[in-house]
């Protein structure tokens, strides 16, 4: 069992967020992702190979379904498309790799603990990272 199911996240404190959005190979998307009032999050395994991304931001919640280990499509609300991929490597760690419109490529490594949750995230082309910290919620 994964150590992030049935946990909720909300964002507490980041790191070289600033630098890493002025970074030339930030993709506007993700930058307002990142600066936007932080949402609760919460991932779960459905299956073996299935996992469920849920957002609950501004009385609204969003629920996506995603196939482990396998690219997918996926349409945002401006109707824009980008190509998602989630590995698991282990019981903690998850990680998410983002294919913009743009061709820009972000990715997302999280690392789960009972309390909390850190998430490092890179952009291709960039040698600037940022963590951002979560803690867990009711």
């Amino acid at each position: 069992m994964s150590w992030f199911a049935g946990k909720k996240y909300r964002r507490v404190r980041c790191e070289n967020i600033l630098e890493l959005i002025k970074s030339p190979n930030a993709n506007e998307q993700i930058i307002r992702l990142l600066t936007d009032s932080p949402p609760v999050v919460a991932f779960n395994r459905t299956s073996e190979t299935n996992l469920t991304l849920t957002i609950l931001a501004d009385d609204k919640n969003f629920h996506f379904n995603f196939h482990i280990g396998q690219e997918q499509e996926m349409e945002k609300r401006d109707g824009s498309k980008i190509k998602l991929l989630y590995e698991i490597t282990s019981d903690n760690i998850l990680k998410q790799t983002i294919r913009m419109p743009d061709g820009k490529t972000a990715y997302f490594t999280r690392e789960f603990t009972e309390t909390d949750s850190k998430m490092i995230i890179e952009f291709e082309g960039s040698e600037t990272t940022a963590t951002i910290y979560y803690e867990v919620v009711d």
